[in-house]
């Protein structure tokens, strides 16, 4: 189970949650690629954080797979992205 996100697939496209901090006591980025990867091309995302930050190798490794996903990202901050987190907020 992962402890700093879920993707969620939903009728109209997907829910990423990311309320932990990124990387080094959650799944790496290479998990959260993987992951991502499963959705079907051009799947809109809808992301949402509340994050203190983390690792900022693994911010930049799941900003850059958002850039390149097809389908639309859109973020929300919920409460917090900082430090790192702010990376992966700038996806959308």
């Amino acid at each position: 189970m992962n402890s700093w996100y879920t993707i969620r697939a939903q009728s109209t496209g997907a829910e990423v949650v990311i309320y932990d901090e990124i990387g080094a006591y959650g799944v790496s980025a290479k998990g959260f690629l993987a992951e991502l990867g499963a959705l079907p091309d051009a799947t809109p995302i809808a992301l949402r954080i509340n994050s203190p930050g983390g690792s900022v190798f693994d911010a930049v490794a799941i900003y850059n797979a958002l850039q390149r996903h097809s389908g639309t990202v859109t973020v929300w901050i919920d409460g917090i992205a900082a430090s790192a987190a702010s990376y992966i907020a700038m996806a959308g």
